[in-house]
């Protein structure tokens, strides 16, 4: 036969059989990398196309459903692969479209054309090892377990399936359109599984301390380091100029957690590791709800969140619909907030010490305020002396300065202070030439976190607050010994 019409028979996938019948039952794929890869997956429940996201559940039903089944292409690497059964079966239908296809051939060109003769499996597949052609089939399987997503130790970035017969586990590559619509939520969750995953693993977080602003943080810095290193990984010489990225806001990747926040919680309780803060997290799940009511409300001003939509009682009905009852989730819930935050050394790294980096960036002190403070008097008046209270400003002054997403420009968060800081738009000051400020101002830093700039922001606003809040007119850089002075005087109230 010519490779042409070799290629014309066996370019359409062949069945649909069984696995069970056409595979072989003593076939079992060789090394933990390798697994059967299986494309176009399509999966059918009572006569009926579904997705991921209907059978697969935390919990599984009471009653037990239907059998799913599933459907996809696979590509026969050897003949091994087959049953006896499955060999015959192959030959029959490819000699079948052999036929088929010489009458095609008689009809349009008004003459009888002969079939190739009879075709074997051994003459397409070559007497060497990856020499010939390979044919694809149409496979079908009872689902047994449980899919994995990117949840395999030695797949895992893999989906996975298994099969009732033989056990076997098939690698999934690609799916038909109307299952990937239906899968969408599934694949979406353990996305952000993984996600989060990697950034406790990177962070060295504790179990059950992660916050929402914890995970939009990390999230949007492994965004950075990611984007820049694929969009200059095809450039040929070293780019001069980093890229400019697209802009990603603290909006949309909360976003992307406030979507699958109540199944992330779900998935969590249910797991022997949890790295998220349950109660905060349950706070979290309840303004999602809220913002959802108001979002369908014309009333949108009036609906504010309470204490009784983020108790337990109220989060686990929410819970209920990933399966099980809300008296159950909430025996979890409450379980999981009485439980106290501990280090989890199966997330830390070995090779960095095991800490937690959710707090801020830490505030640099004057030396000065190391020395040892004098000790108290000893006089029996000192127990009834009444308690010292600090300035009000001291609070303010003990948080770093931010600035909101997508905006540069800091206000002071005093009450009633109208001071504010624009960044794009630095004014000259009497510093000495070489001061933070006149760097900053004659340099083109590449973004907000940029050192230089932040000395600069942190010296502003600390001059801020102690000349204009506490008025102080020594700045700690000009006279540290004098500025300590007046510092001390006022700094009870």
């Amino acid at each position: 036969m010519a490779p042409a019409s070799l290629k014309h028979l066996i370019e359409e996938p062949f069945g649909p059989y069984p696995d069970h019948v056409i595979l072989n039952s003593s076939w079992t794929p060789r090394g933990k990398s390798f697994l059967p890869q299986l494309r176009r997956l399509r999966i059918r429940q009572n006569n009926e196309s579904i997705g991921l996201d209907t059978c697969e559940n935390l919990v599984a039903p009471t009653n037990p459903s239907n059998p799913i089944f599933c459907f996809g292409v696979l590509v026969i690497q050897n003949l091994a692969w087959l049953s006896d059964t499955g060999k015959i079966l192959l030959a029959r239908e490819l000699n079948k479209r052999d036929e088929n296809w010489a009458g095609a051939r008689s009809s349009q060109n008004s003459g009888k054309v002969a079939p190739s003769g009879r075709l074997t499996l051994q003459a397409v597949y070559g007497q060497q090892p990856a020499r010939g052609s390979k044919i694809s089939v149409w496979i079908n399987f009872e689902k047994e377990n449980a899919a994995l997503f990117m949840t395999a130790v030695n797949h895992p970035e893999s989906l996975l399936l298994s099969s009732k017969d033989q056990h076997r586990i098939y690698e999934i590559v690609s799916m038909e359109r109307p299952t990937y619509s239906l899968s969408s939520n599934f694949l979406d969750r353990y996305r952000l599984v993984a996600l989060i995953k990697e950034i406790v693993v990177k962070d060295n977080i504790d179990e059950r301390v992660a916050e929402v602003e914890n995970l939009v943080k990390a999230y949007l810095s492994i965004h950075r380091e990611r984007a820049w290193s694929h969009a200059i990984i095809f450039a040929k010489n070293e780019v001069p100029v980093k890229p400019c990225l697209r802009h990603i806001s603290n909006a949309e990747v909360r976003e992307l957690f406030a979507a699958h926040s109540d199944w992330l919680l779900a998935h969590y309780l249910l797991s022997p590791k949890c790295p998220i803060d349950v109660e905060r997290w349950c706070k979290f799940i309840a303004n999602v709800c809220i913002a959802k009511k108001a979002r369908e409300s014309e009333y949108e001003d009036k609906i504010w969140i309470s204490d009784d939509d983020a108790s337990p009682s109220s989060i686990a009905k929410t819970l209920a619909e990933f399966g099980g009852t809300a008296e159950e989730w909430e025996k979890r819930l409450r379980t999981a907030i009485a439980r106290p935050p501990q280090a989890n050394p199966s997330y830390s790294n070995p090779d960095k010490p095991v800490a937690s980096k959710l707090s801020g960036p830490a505030l640099t002190y004057d030396p000065d305020f190391s020395e040892a403070s004098t000790p108290g008097c000893s006089d029996p008046e000192d127990d009834s002396a009444p308690p010292q209270v600090f300035h009000p400003i001291l609070l303010y002054m003990a948080r770093p300065p931010a600035l909101r997403p997508g905006r540069f420009i800091w206000d002071c968060p005093v009450p009633k202070c109208e001071f504010s800081l624009n960044l794009l738009d630095l004014k000259e000051t009497v510093r000495d030439e070489g001061a933070p400020e006149t760097v900053v101002r004659d340099k083109q830093f590449e973004n907000f976190q940029d050192e230089q700039l932040q000395t600069f922001l942190y010296q502003r606003v600390s001059d801020h607050y102690t000349v204009d809040h506490l008025g102080i007119n020594v700045k700690p850089y000009e006279d540290k010994q004098k500025f300590k002075t007046e510092f001390m005087k006022i700094r009870w109230q």
